[in-house]
């Protein structure tokens, strides 16, 4: 599977350290099988940190992850699930989970909106139930944009080849 990475510079090897928390999946490398996506990300990496836009290319074998014993979550679309986890990784402080890598869809500039007026209204109740699937309805309105691919551990980024 071909996996592409938006960014300012090449990029030969991931460096986790280099990474940002607080993001959908958490801290990790994250990656797109969509060209149109990681363009985008790389148009806005180029303009917040300078640099040319540059679409890095990388293959991984999801079958010899899962042989390697790579913990892997898959989210299949928006659901409760999937809501608690992006707002656990956003907005707890000290959130960790224990995937290597996390697949799912994106929570793009609609979704981020969606989810901050949510908090707003919900406040500390932001992870209840009910009101999680409030969220969701209110987010499957947008339908899917993209799907990404947060490998979050250097196990995991060790699987990753350049193309």
């Amino acid at each position: 599977m071909r996996l592409l990475h938006g960014s300012y510079t090449e990029i030969l090897t991931p460096d986790l350290s280099k990474c940002k928390g607080k993001n959908d999946f958490g801290k990790g490398f994250y990656l797109t099988p969509n060209w149109k996506r990681a363009w985008q990300m790389g148009k806005r990496s180029a303009f917040l940190h300078g640099g040319k836009i540059t679409v890095n290319a990388f293959l991984f074998y999801p079958n010899i992850g899962e042989k390697k014993g790579l913990q892997i979550k898959i989210f299949e679309g928006f659901t409760t699930e999937w809501a608690k986890f992006i707002l656990q990784n956003r907005e707890e402080s000290g959130f960790k989970h224990d995937y290597d890598i996390v697949i799912g869809p994106v929570a793009d500039a609609f979704i981020d909106q969606e989810i901050k007026n949510y908090i707003r209204q919900c406040g500390e109740a932001y992870l209840d139930e009910s009101n999680l699937s409030i969220l969701v309805s209110r987010i499957s309105q947008f339908g899917l944009s993209y799907i990404q691919y947060c490998f979050c551990t250097q196990k995991a980024i060790n699987e990753l080849i350049k193309d």
